[in-house]
């Protein structure tokens, strides 16, 4: 079964606590994150974002960010991801 995720469109320290509460909640196979709203992205936010990739691979699930706009992309290439490496555990060292 897949779960979609949408993001807000701001994500920053105040959004740190229920983004892990929403994600650790999901149990499915396959989890899609809809980045399309985004406008800004937070380190701490995207610490939750991938720790949750990593614990999801790690368990043998997928990850997925799609339809991440332009601000979403931008800031994931200050942090050195693109949308497709960032659900890459593997590609990260």
């Amino acid at each position: 079964m897949t779960t979609h995720v949408q993001l807000h469109d701001r994500l920053d320290y105040q959004s740190v606590m229920p983004l892990m509460a929403e994600l650790a909640a999901i149990s499915d196979d396959t989890l899609v994150i809809d980045a399309g709203n985004i406008r800004h992205l937070g380190t701490l936010p995207l610490q939750v974002i991938l720790s949750a990739v990593k614990t999801r691979a790690a368990q043998g699930k997928s990850t997925r960010l799609a339809n991440a706009s332009d601000n979403c992309v931008d800031m994931l290439g200050l942090f050195g991801f693109t949308p497709e490496t960032l659900t890459q555990p593997e590609a990260w060292t």
